[in-house]
């Protein structure tokens, strides 16, 4: 007997309520990453900082498809500038030995003191992750899939800084063409293998504190990004396959340049057990029609 369209609709949305938390599901192109030698870069000769000097609030967020963590020591770079993003050993994540660690942070200053303040969370391995960092009245905040937390106001630091001595003025992606540590002390970077569909750089908090420090929160990540008054920098890599020039789609027009190989890829990664209405609605009409 044949499912009738009004039966097999509510089919569908009922799976896709009772499915996983979230699942994310790419646009269009992605950028792929060898965690070899590849990379992007934006140089700091062209387009100087993405946050200029006294920038008081911020968000910075993206979505990001790791495929390994690092496997001989030292860190796997997301990206890195004024802020950065990347994966580093599971012991600094308590309690979290099936899941990689993925650490974020921000370069910080204020009248009597500057810094280094960021913090390690989980992330899962062969999936898409959603991660950002966000800053307003000497607080920073941070989100990692559906958790988010902040930290104690910090009270001697109120902005970010806009020159981090000892590293690369440059902005880069998922590596970069020299060895370099993101501070003193910190174990090498390398390269980062995997997928990532879009970044996003505001000059704003985008998302409300949970009350108290160190408690976490629910959190709904976006699954998509506007470009707003308030981005400073936006890719969604949704160029042609194999292309190698990464268009800003804020008004900086700050175009990434990739290195080595790395390229817009179309062979898009997907949640391994999402029940999405899209892949679940997928499913169905391929074995009911």
């Amino acid at each position: 007997m044949g499912i009738g369209f009004k039966h097999l609709c509510i089919a569908v949305l009922f799976l896709g309520c009772v499915g996983s938390g979230f699942a994310f599901q790419p646009s269009g192109g992605v950028l792929s990453l060898d965690g070899v030698d590849d990379y992007a870069i934006l140089p700091f000769a062209s387009h100087g900082y993405l946050f200029p000097n006294n920038t008081r609030e911020f968000t910075v967020e993206m979505w990001f498809y790791p495929r390994t963590g690092p496997t001989h020591g030292g860190n796997n770079i997301i990206f890195s500038q004024q802020i950065y993003f990347g994966l580093t050993g599971l012991a600094k994540c308590k309690g979290a030995a099936e899941h990689l660690c993925c650490f974020g942070g921000a370069y910080l200053d204020g009248k009597d003191a500057h810094g280094v303040i960021g913090f390690y969370v989980p992330a899962e391995l062969n999936r898409w992750n959603y991660m950002a960092i966000f800053y307003e009245d000497s607080t920073l905040g941070f989100i990692y899939n559906d958790r988010i937390r902040r930290r104690a106001k910090i009270g001697l630091m109120d902005r970010l800084t806009a020159e981090v001595r000892g590293r690369p003025d440059d902005f880069f992606l998922g590596g970069y063409n020299e060895p370099l540590a993101l501070f003193a002390g910190a174990l090498p970077v390398l390269s980062f293998y995997g997928e990532i569909d879009v970044i996003r750089f505001s000059k704003v908090a985008r998302y409300d504190f949970p009350d108290i420090p160190a408690v976490e929160g629910p959190f709904e990540p976006p699954e998509r990004f506007v470009n707003d008054r308030h981005t400073v920098a936006l890719w969604n890599f949704n160029e042609r396959e194999g292309a190698t020039r990464f268009e800003d789609e804020s008004k900086h027009e700050r175009t990434l340049i990739g290195m080595n190989g790395a390229a817009v890829s179309r062979a898009l990664a997907v949640n391994p057990g999402s029940n999405s209405i899209t892949t679940t609605w997928g499913r169905i009409r391929s074995s009911a029609f």
